[in-house]
């Protein structure tokens, strides 16, 4: 069957301009323009505004900033770039389409802005900058927790600085994730994220950046801005801006493995940057998510990747892996049935994760004499990255309402999750996080409710709780996702408290597979251990007695399929282990975020 239609593009040398070799109406490659620039001089809040000007612009695009009025000069410019199409694949026979052909006409808009989209956009403040000092914080704050988990940036435009960015709504875009977490009193006096968001979304509309790969980058960025959470329908949320640059992605063929070149690395980065997203919105929103991996033939991102920074590379990876497994594993929840081939393949990824992280990414390195694992110093990237970690092993394990049975794993799971964000907490980074983590400690906090029926556990898990409500105040002060969470937090509190601790319910102990995903990372950062395990060997199944020496180290490296225990009832697991497919245990997913929700008892005891 013949492959989709991809254009070539030769270039060919003009007087001071390298252009493609364009056939009328093909596209081009990214990063590439053609002869027609217009160029915009403005001002930064130093200077007084000077009037939007339009004018010829010499040579490349550019950037620039010249004291002391810090004169800025856009150089913007119409580039055209080539369109996936793949019709090829399901029109078979002897005859193919000619996509050449079928592109030979000239696109609706083949000229600059109007005046009136000049106007509009000068009206908007699209053209005004910060002070240098101003944008150097926010570049700063932007590098430092924003691109670790969204790559989007080449490595010229990183060497380059934001100085130098030849596209003012990628800057302005920047602007808009980072004013959203940076307290710094300069950006705030300066401009509000709002203000920033709206210059950056009229950039948007007016289509005034024509590069679509630029476009895509900037709409990763936009993502940050996020005023409202998934009670009220929003078109300015992170998943309005996810759906369309995961469209315009497909448009220009992201999904597809790229060829050999100077743009394969950032394309690939950018792919990877959406399915993470795009993953995690819908573990916060129980929504759905609009990339089908089955449709995508870009594998996953290596290091070859990240030819500026090996560091960034080992972060991006193993994060790409874990946030999609989650997204998968809510991918299930939602379907209400997960085959036993999946459900091993999860396990196995779980296993593996944690076990092939780099060196300075780990948690708790083993300690050699005692085989035990002692907390590392704190490193900000690397427990955030382990907090979608614990959240898939709550999923995993967590017990249904109906099986009258607390389970270990997700219990343990979520002390972890606490204890993490305990440490965010005290070094106040709750206000780096992203809008995610507001859903995370609201699925940790309700988890820690289950141990409601066993007083001991009832009191030990109250500091966590306690770390949960004030995680959840702090991140209400950027998101106001987390105004709905906490309260939906609180109010299951309260129900928890108004029941008396309940009789004939049982707590699983853990089995060996199910503690050999706990391996690596030291009990010092769950706060209930010392009062769950001897919980476990009083409450628990009939090897309770065997005491739980290898929970710190020496469980291994032989992989055990968790579904392969007998001593793991159906309903500890939660999904099917042997078969083919099967449903959930009567599940009623009707709401945002219900694939998690209906599944404990929120009400009272079995």
């Amino acid at each position: 069957m013949p492959l989709p239609f991809w254009p070539r593009s030769h270039s060919v040398v003009l007087p001071d301009i390298v252009v493609p070799e364009v056939l009328p109406g093909r596209g081009q490659v990214d990063g590439l323009q053609d002869a027609n620039h217009a160029a915009h001089h403005i001002s930064d809040e130093r200077g007084h505004s000077l009037p939007l000007q339009s004018q010829p612009a010499p040579g490349g695009s550019n950037i620039t900033a010249d004291s002391p009025h810090q004169i800025i000069t856009v150089n913007r410019q119409r580039t055209e770039s080539p369109t996936y199409i793949g019709r090829a694949y399901y029109i078979g026979g002897d005859t193919t389409i000619d996509e050449r052909s079928a592109r030979s006409y000239t696109p609706s808009r083949t000229g600059g802005l109007s005046d009136m989209e000049e106007k509009i956009l000068e009206l908007c403040g699209s053209f005004k900058l910060p002070p240098k000092s101003t944008r150097q914080i926010l570049m700063e704050t932007f590098m430092q927790y924003c691109y670790p988990w969204m790559p989007t940036l080449s490595q010229s435009e990183l060497h380059q600085g934001s100085d130098k960015f030849k596209s003012l709504l990628l800057m302005q875009s920047m602007f808009v994730a980072a004013s959203r977490i940076s307290p710094a009193p300069g950006v705030e006096s300066y401009a509000s994220s709002e203000q920033f968001y709206q210059r950056a979304k009229a950039l948007f509309w007016a289509g005034h950046e024509n590069n679509p790969l630029t476009v895509i980058k900037a709409i990763t960025m936009l993502h940050w801005y996020n005023p409202d959470g998934p009670a009220y329908v929003s078109y300015d949320a992170s998943e309005f801006w996810l759906k369309t640059g995961v469209g315009l992605a497909y448009q220009i063929g992201l999904h597809k493995e790229p060829p050999q070149g100077h743009h394969r690395a950032i394309r690939r980065r950018i792919w990877w940057s959406l399915a993470v997203r795009d993953s995690l919105i819908s573990v916060s929103h129980g929504r759905p998510r609009a990339i089908n991996m089955d449709d995508c033939e870009t594998s996953p991102p290596c290091l070859d990747d990240f030819p500026e920074s090996q560091a960034q590379g080992e972060l991006f990876i193993p994060y790409v892996e874990i946030c999609c497994l989650l997204g998968d594993l809510v991918e299930c929840c939602s379907r209400r049935r997960m085959c036993s081939t999946q459900r091993l393949h999860v396990e196995t990824v779980l296993f593996r994760w944690t076990r092939t992280l780099p060196l300075n990414l780990r948690l708790s390195p083993k300690e050699p004499h005692t085989q035990t694992y002692d907390l590392l110093a704190h490193n900000f990237n690397a427990r955030q990255l382990h907090v979608p970690y614990f959240i898939c092993l709550i999923i995993l394990a967590r017990p249904t309402a109906a099986s009258g049975e607390v389970s270990s794993v997700p219990v343990l799971a979520a002390s972890f999750v606490a204890g993490i964000y305990e440490y965010f907490l005290a070094r106040d980074q709750v206000k780096f996080l992203s809008p995610v983590f507001t859903n995370f400690c609201l699925v940790a906090g309700i988890v820690l409710l289950s141990v409601r029926p066993f007083p001991d556990l009832w009191e030990a898990i109250q500091p966590d709780l306690e770390v949960m409500q004030k995680c959840l105040n702090e991140l209400s002060k950027r998101w106001r996702s987390a105004i709905g969470a906490s309260k939906a937090l609180q109010k299951a509190i309260d129900i928890r408290k108004a029941h008396l601790p309940g009789e004939g319910s049982s707590l699983t102990r853990p089995t060996s597979a199910q503690l050999a995903l706990f391996e690596g990372v030291s009990f010092d950062l769950c706060r209930i251990w010392p009062v769950y395990e001897p919980q476990i060997a009083l409450r628990g199944s009939h090897n309770a007695t065997q005491r739980n020496v290898d929970s710190q180290g020496n469980l291994g490296e032989v992989f055990t399929p968790i579904s392969d225990q007998a001593t793991i009832a159906m309903a500890d697991v939660g999904f099917a282990t042997e078969g083919g497919e099967q449903d959930l245990l009567n599940l009623d997913f009707g709401g945002i975020g219900e694939w998690f929700m209906n599944d404990w008892d929120m009400t009272g005891f079995r």
